[in-house]
């Protein structure tokens, strides 16, 4: 899935768990042979986050990514990695 932000279109990538949680990523479109960018990120818990009402399945989810405004999207960033415990 599309979606546009700020004039630039981004594609959609989620990623949902079993629970209904999700980290939802907008990546750069580009040309043949070019790389990609993860460009911003939304990490949602299992309840849409304006009427907190329980998100059903990941088409909801979804819906809400494409729609939501451009305020609850953050810069990305990768998880910080475990530290390995002794």
């Amino acid at each position: 899935m599309r979606r546009s932000r700020d004039g630039v279109n981004y594609e959609l990538i989620q990623t949902i768990g079993d629970d209904l949680t999700s980290s939802n990523v907008l990546k750069t479109i580009v040309a043949e042979g070019e790389t990609p960018v993860n460009s911003y990120r939304l990490n949602l818990g299992p309840y849409h986050p304006q009427t907190m009402i329980q998100f059903q399945n990941a088409t909801e989810i979804e819906a809400f990514c494409l729609k939501c405004p451009d305020n609850f999207w953050s810069v990305y960033f990768e998880d910080p990695e475990e530290e390995g415990g002794e």
